[in-house]
């Protein structure tokens, strides 16, 4: 693959937390849904099973709101690859793999998005840097709903009863 015609981002964090429920916490798009994770993000589910998924995600990057048709798998190693099959990113993709550390996960995510023809090596370096802060945003974000929410520590009915009388009260 010709690495000039992407933007490509890697960022590395550390989640304490066991690698199996921050794997669990990343592939639970209906969580995501639900609890709002990502306030940036919409996602809506179009089908999935245990491991795939389809999936349209909307995000605003350098102004522009995008859209895009997500087929998401999980590997036999519990990584995940979310690859674009039609919108503004085609044939961009997410990858997120995990491993175990001391007490907790390192995760380690890749984002490549196809960049634009003509300009694309203009804003490539601008559009590296906007992908990054919001990853950086999202890794917060997933961190924060992992070792503070408690996700899995809990199961999904009692979080959103617990949800709903805190919103109540």
């Amino acid at each position: 693959m010709d690495q000039r015609r992407f933007a490509e981002v890697r960022q590395s964090m550390f989640v304490d937390a066991p690698p199996e429920n921050v794997r669990r916490q990343f592939a639970d798009l209906d969580h995501h849904i639900r609890t709002n994770v990502h306030p940036k993000l919409t996602f809506k589910v179009l089908a999935q099973s245990e491991f795939q998924a389809r999936y349209i995600q909307e995000v605003t990057l350098l102004g522009l709101r995008q859209r895009d048709v997500f087929e998401r798998h999980i590997l036999p190693d519990g990584s995940i690859h979310d690859k674009s099959v039609d919108g503004f990113n085609k044939g961009g993709e997410l990858r997120v793999e995990f491993a175990p550390e001391r007490t907790g996960t390192r995760v380690q995510i890749l984002v490549r998005l196809p960049l634009p023809p003509v300009i694309g090596r203009l804003v490539r370096p601008l559009l590296e840097k906007q992908i990054r802060r919001e990853v950086v945003a999202a890794f917060a974000e997933d961190k924060y709903d992992l070792e503070v929410r408690g996700y899995p520590g809990r199961s999904s009915a009692r979080a959103d009863s617990e949800l709903t009388n805190d919103e109540a009260g």
